[in-house]
C-alpha cells in the first residue's frame, strides 16, 4: 500500500510539538532562575504561559512557519527561527501592555525566557532536521524506486531524482524504453537463438550506469525484474501509445508497484505552480499568486473581524460627520460609485462624501491639472472637495464605508486600490495583472508614500509585488502601518 505524501500543516506538527516544548523548557527555566525551583508558579504566570502557546499555535499557521523546513538550510533556520519567536513573544508582550500587566511579571525572568526561547527552539529544530535527513538517506525500508524512461532524456531524469538530498526514496536502477525491440509483438516473434542474442544484449546492457545509477533492462525485461528484485514504486517518464501504456500500467500495479506518472516536467523558474484536477485533466496550474484553502479563509476571517468593528465604528462617526457633510453641500452624506474589482468584476465602493454633488461632471474640466502620470486622478487643491472633505481625507475617515464593502465579499481590508470604469477602460493587459485579487481599503502602495509616487506604472509594480508575495503576516504589517499612517495625518 502506498502512503500519500501530507501536504498539510499536519506534515510538520512534529515541529510544531517542538516549538510548544521549547516555550514550556524556556519559560520554566526563566521562572526557576528568578523566584526557585521550590515555589509553585503562579496563576497569573501559568496564564502567560498558555497565551505563549496560542500565539505560537496562531504565528505558525499565519506564517506558515514549517513550510519547507527541511529543505532550509542552518542559516536560514537561524533567520526564520529568530522571526517566529520574536513574532510570538512581541505579541505576548503587546497583550500584557493592553491588559496594564507588564508590572507584575519579573523582568529577569521574561527575558531569561526570551533568549531560551530562540536557542531552544532552533536547537530542537535542527537536530529534528538532521534525524529527519539521516532517515531519509540511512534508512534501509526506504521507498526503492525504478525509473523507467526513454534514452534520450535519461541523464536529465536520473540525475534530478537521484541527487535530490531530501528524498524519501531510493533509485535502484533505470529501464531504457526504448532499446532492443519497440513492442513486445517483436520480442514474441523472435526465436531460439535470437532469444539467446537478446538475452546476452540486456545483460550488456546491465553494466551501463547512468549518472551513477545502474541501467538493469529495457522495456520486456521490466517484469523479471521486478520478479527477481525488491522495487516499491516505478516512476514512468515516457510517453507510450495508449495500448502499451494500459498494459504496462495495468501490469505493474497488478504487481504490487505503485506506479509515479510524469506529466509534465517543470522548470526551476516557473514560480507559484501547482498540480490539480481540473475535470478529467490533470493539469499544471500557475498564477501570480496561488494561496492555500487555509490561506484564503485566514484573510476572510481577517476580512470579516475587521469589518465588524470598521462599520460599527463607520456608524458611529456618521453621526457626527453626517450632518456637517449635508449641511456643507445639501445631499446624500455617502458616495456610491461603480468600481472594477477582482479580474474585471464591477462593484458599488461607498465613501463618505468628501466632494461637491457635481464632482463627476467638473473632473473633465480638470483633468489638465492631473498630477499622476497615467491612469489616475489626483489633484493637490481639488476645488471640489468640501471644507470638510479636506480634514475626512487627511485621515482617511471617508474610506470608512468600505468596511461594509470589505464584509459584503467586494473588497477587502488590504488589497489594491480599485480603478473606475474609465480608467480600466484605458488599461494595457499588463495592467490588469494588478486585479488579480480583491480590491482592498489600504495596500502595499498606500503605505509605500503614496503622496510621493505620481507614476502609474510605479503602482502597477507595487500592487503585483504584493500580490505576488502575499501572505496573511504581510497584511497584517500593512494594516498595523496603515493605522500609523492615518494618526500621523498622512491620509492623502
Amino acid at each position: 500500500m502506498y502512503v500519500r505524501r501530507e501536504k498539510s500543516w499536519l506534515k510538520h506538527s512534529d515541529f510544531a510539538v517542538l516549538d510548544i516544548l521549547s516555550i514550556i523548557v524556556a519559560f520554566y527555566i526563566g521562572y526557576v532562575c528568578r523566584h526557585g525551583a521550590d515555589s509553585g508558579m503562579a496563576n497569573y504566570y501559568i496564564r502567560l504561559l498558555c497565551i505563549l502557546v496560542v500565539l505560537d499555535i496562531c504565528v505558525s499557521l499565519i506564517r506558515s512557519s514549517h513550510t519547507a523546513i527541511v529543505r532550509r538550510s542552518y542559516l536560514r533556520e537561524m533567520l526564520e527561527t529568530a522571526t517566529h519567536c520574536v513574532s510570538i513573544d512581541g505579541l505576548a508582550l503587546f497583550l500584557l501592555f493592553l491588559m496594564q500587566e507588564t508590572g507584575i511579571y519579573s523582568r529577569e525572568s521574561l527575558l531569561i525566557y526570551f533568549v531560551l526561547h530562540i536557542i531552544f527552539t532552533y536547537i530542537l529544530r535542527c537536530v529534528r532536521k538532521h534525524m529527519l535527513r539521516k532517515k531519509m538517506t540511512c534508512n534501509p525500508n526506504v521507498e526503492q524506486m525504478l525509473i523507467l524512461t526513454n534514452r534520450e532524456g535519461a541523464e536529465q531524469c536520473v540525475r534530478e531524482l537521484s541527487q535530490d538530498e531530501y528524498r524519501n526514496y531510493q533509485v535502484i536502477g533505470v529501464v531504457l524504453m526504448d532499446d532492443i525491440y519497440e513492442s513486445a509483438d517483436q520480442t514474441a516473434a523472435v526465436s531460439g537463438a535470437d532469444q539467446d542474442a537478446l538475452k546476452s544484449m540486456q545483460e550488456a546492457a546491465a553494466t551501463e550506469e547512468i549518472e551513477g545509477v545502474p541501467v538493469v533492462s529495457n522495456y520486456h525485461g521490466v517484469r523479471d525484474y521486478l520478479m527477481e528484485h525488491v522495487v516499491d514504486s516505478v516512476f514512468l517518464n515516457v510517453q507510450l501509445d495508449s495500448r502499451k501504456s494500459h498494459r504496462l500500467n495495468h501490469e505493474l500495479i497488478r504487481a504490487g508497484v505503485t506506479v509515479h506518472i510524469n506529466l509534465v516536467r517543470v522548470p526551476d523558474d516557473i514560480p507559484n505552480r501547482t498540480v490539480e484536477r481540473l475535470g478529467n485533466y490533470t493539469v499544471l496550474t500557475r498564477g501570480l499568486h496561488l494561496a492555500s484553502a487555509r490561506q484564503v479563509m485566514m484573510k476572510r476571517l481577517l476580512d470579516i473581524a475587521g469589518g465588524l468593528v470598521g462599520s460599527l465604528l463607520t456608524v458611529l462617526i456618521s453621526i457626527f460627520i453626517g450632518p456637517v457633510i449635508y449641511l456643507q453641500s445639501p445631499g446624500p452624506i455617502f458616495f456610491k460609485q461603480t468600481r472594477v474589482g477582482k479580474n474585471g468584476r464591477t462593484f458599488e465602493i461607498y465613501k463618505f462624501r468628501s466632494m461637491y454633488m457635481d464632482a463627476e461632471e467638473r473632473k473633465k474640466e480638470l483633468m489638465q491639472e492631473n498630477e499622476m502620470d497615467g491612469l489616475m486622478f489626483k489633484m493637490k487643491d481639488d476645488p471640489r472637495i468640501i471644507p470638510i472633505g479636506k480634514f475626512i481625507r487627511k485621515y482617511s475617515i471617508d474610506e470608512l464605508p468600505q468596511f461594509f464593502n470589505v464584509l459584503k465579499g467586494d473588497m477587502s481590508i488590504v488589497g489594491t486600490r480599485p480603478p473606475t470604469v474609465d480608467e480600466y477602460e484605458q488599461y494595457h493587459v499588463h495592467h490588469k495583472g494588478r486585479l488579480a485579487s480583491k480590491p482592498g481599503i489600504t495596500g502595499l502602495w498606500q503605505v509605500s508614500g503614496r503622496n510621493q509616487i505620481t507614476d502609474f506604472e510605479e503602482i502597477v509594480e507595487l500592487d503585483t509585488d504584493y500580490i505576488m508575495k502575499w501572505s496573511v503576516s504581510e497584511d497584517i504589517r500593512i494594516i498595523l502601518k496603515t493605522v500609523r499612517l492615518v494618526i500621523a495625518g498622512d491620509g492623502e
